[in-house]
């Protein structure tokens, strides 16, 4: 057993290697994982960082991520709501699972005139039956980068349930043109970077279907809610390699502890 003056180099070593795992790339997600680790509470917004990536479904289950292909969305679709495939339960196959990725891949990535419209209604019947898996929308030129929304801080839900309010009593959807004014604008991109990086219980439960309400009308007004590199490393299946880079420096830090209490 270590004496007392070993136990201090133990908690030093853990120091040092929580410093190394900062200094890394994706610093704040690995900080977060030791945070987790030690039992404290990671308060970081609801920003959906833990969920599977959609492009490592898609390259496990051999489908491609691929807006223009509406035969494919419209396939998986069909294979859900056909009865015999009994793909409504969370005791689904994993046919029913692939293709409930293919649906909610491309309803999160592509842009809402390039999902059928069929998909943007029935996806939210399986929501309760399938984990969500993590997508950027598709970038635009227009509109810069969002403003922040700070999911879980305490005014937040009252924030939007104003913004939606914004858009209904201004009738921001009358025309295509409505949109544009100032008041319209700012509402509706609130809504949506908080539908993109909020979790649901965050936020109003009609966030959902403002968004669908008011995004074709506001679609010129809209912004990004990732910047150009994030939306590019979502459509790449990399999470297995991070995973593999984390757990190499634990166990290095393992190494050095022990090292320091034989010491």
């Amino acid at each position: 057993m270590p004496s007392r003056y070993g136990v201090r180099k133990i908690f030093a070593a853990f120091g040092i290697a929580f410093v190394l795992l900062c200094s890394q790339p994706a610093a704040a997600h690995r900080a977060s994982t030791f945070r987790t680790l030690l039992g404290e509470e990671d308060h970081h917004d609801h920003a959906k960082v833990d969920l599977p990536k959609c492009a490592c479904h898609a390259a496990a289950e051999g489908w491609k991520i691929d807006c223009t292909d509406k035969t494919a969305m419209n396939n998986a679709l069909t294979y859900l709501e056909t009865v015999s495939n009994d793909c409504e339960k969370k005791d689904h196959s994993t046919e029913c699972e692939k293709n409930f990725n293919i649906i909610n891949a491309h309803h999160d990535h592509c842009n809402h005139d390039e999902v059928p419209e069929e998909i943007e209604k029935e996806i939210h019947e399986f929501e309760d039956f399938y984990t969500d898996c993590k997508i950027e929308r598709k970038w635009t030129q227009v509109g810069g980068v969002c403003a922040e929304v700070h999911c879980e801080e305490s005014g937040t839900k009252a924030e939007l349930t104003t913004a939606i309010n914004d858009l209904v009593s201004n009738n921001c959807n009358a025309t295509d043109s409505s949109c544009a004014a100032d008041k319209c604008k700012a509402a509706f991109q609130k809504v949506l970077m908080a539908h993109d990086t909020c979790d649901h219980d965050d936020v109003p439960t009609n966030v959902e279907q403002t968004l669908h309400d008011y995004e074709e009308a506001c679609d010129s007004q809209r912004c990004n809610t990732a910047t150009k590199t994030e939306v590019d490393n979502s459509l790449v299946c990399s999470g297995a390699a991070a995973a593999t880079t984390r757990g190499a420096f634990l166990l290095a830090a393992i190494a050095v502890a022990t090292t320091l209490a034989a010491a």
